[in-house]
């Protein structure tokens, strides 16, 4: 019998339910990670740059057997995971569309061409223009990376401080030590967040699979680090999320997109519009493998259905019925000290809210915990599900505050908390 093969492109312990997908499909997993030995189990370790989309294509190819999707959570290997599924047989979006989805200054173009954008931003190539567009908007902002992720070097600005800011190191920051990489500068937009997943096909048709409600830490200085993603929230009547994917599927096809996964950062602002954030052309970890599938089905349908579109399927234009509620949950400590062993959420939840994998590992007793400043450095994580009428804001927010009253000493250990709005 011939071999399956799942690709998967990083390593990363996130991407830690590809090894239960492939199991579920009796598939091997390929990982291609630049790092001595992958942080998840796998049948095969590629040790190259998952960047290196030509050589990353040639040694997959290698592989015995069928190659049933290659995936990657990173933006910088999604144009890679295009080339191996395409040298698989299987459909791709374009090299130019993949490029745009992952640079902000060049999907903020495309929004606004469609007539999607609802913000204004502006390029900045220097730390004088940065400074020019901060004053001439006279308005609190948002400094980013034209093409980074995972939240690193944003730097949020009141109206207040813009006369007294130091524009060469805000610049400085989001440029990342990058020479000749401009960086973006957008008006805050005042709002709630939220983000899509989504499956485009090879005919234009985009089906949306989840739409989570962002919550954010208060322990970071002058950024956005999602702590909670809510999905299927109870708090967010069914009309309003249709709009919202409906919005999501419109920026996809505006910024090119085909034939690949999707994720939607949008706000809806204090007035009800709805403004873009960004958009990727991928999705992340535990969110493709477990937290939309397990809405309407179990973990790895929304990768199947992936599968599906890339063998040239037909997709229907909607967002997927949802019967359950799923959260991806960052343990968000206060600074201090955690004072116990084998302390976690799930026993403060009810017995409805299962913990589907979680990473603990860093709360351990004794632990100094801080302020963080990207994705990177959250300190673990659940991956809930159960039924929406449970599995409710207030009800984790409430066991989490209960759960760092016992765990933590230190002078914040409060829980403080966030009701999804941008302020």
């Amino acid at each position: 019998m011939s071999e399956k093969w799942i690709v998967l492109l990083g390593g990363n312990e996130l991407n830690a339910g590809f090894c239960n997908i492939a199991a579920t499909w009796g598939a091997k997993l390929a990982v291609v990670d630049w790092n001595e030995t992958p942080a998840i189990p796998c049948d095969r370790h590629i040790r190259l740059d998952i960047k290196a989309a030509d050589e990353v294509a040639r040694v997959v190819s290698d592989l015995p057997g069928e190659i049933l999707l290659a995936y990657t959570s990173a933006d910088v290997a999604a144009e890679t995971a295009a080339r191996v599924n395409a040298a698989a047989g299987l459909r791709r979006a374009s090299p130019d569309a993949i490029a745009r989805s992952g640079n902000k200054i060049e999907m903020n173009a495309a929004w606004a061409k469609a007539g999607l954008i609802g913000k204004k931003y502006h390029a900045c190539d220097t730390a004088a223009a940065l400074a020019a567009f901060a004053l001439e908007l006279s308005a609190k902002l948002i400094v980013k990376p034209a093409t980074s992720s995972s939240s690193r070097g944003i730097t949020v600005i009141e109206r207040g401080e813009i006369a007294a800011t130091d524009w060469n190191t805000v610049f400085e920051r989001a440029r990342g030590g990058r020479d000749a990489h401009p960086v973006v500068a957008e008006e805050y937009i005042e709002g709630t967040e939220f983000t899509v997943e989504m499956i485009g096909d090879d005919l234009g048709n985009v089906e949306a699979w989840g739409v989570s409600k962002k919550y954010h830490t208060a322990y970071t200085y002058k950024n956005r680090i999602a702590v909670k993603l809510h999905y299927n929230p109870p708090d967010v009547p069914g009309d309003k999320l249709e709009r919202i994917a409906a919005f999501a599927a419109d920026c996809y096809r505006a910024v090119g997109l085909k034939s690949c996964l999707g994720h939607f950062e949008v706000l809806e602002a204090d007035d009800g519009r709805l403004v873009p954030v960004e958009i990727a052309a991928r999705s992340s970890g535990f969110i493709a493998t477990h937290l939309v599938s397990v809405l309407s089905s179990e973990p790895g349908a929304y990768l199947a259905r992936y599968r599906e579109a890339l063998l040239g399927g037909a997709l229907p234009e909607r967002l997927v019925p949802s019967e359950r509620s799923s959260m991806y949950f960052f343990y968000d400590p206060p600074p201090g000290i955690w004072t116990e062993n084998d302390a976690n959420l799930v026993g403060d939840l009810p017995e409805s809210i299962r913990s589907l994998s979680h990473e603990r590992r860093r709360l351990r007793k004794g632990a100094k915990l801080g302020h963080i400043d990207t994705d990177n450095e959250r300190y673990g994580f659940e991956i809930l599900v159960g039924p929406p009428s449970d599995l409710r804001i207030e009800t984790v927010q409430a066991a989490e505050a209960r759960l760092y009253a016992r765990a933590m000493r230190g002078e914040a250990a409060s829980l403080t908390l966030d009701d999804g709005v941008r302020s």
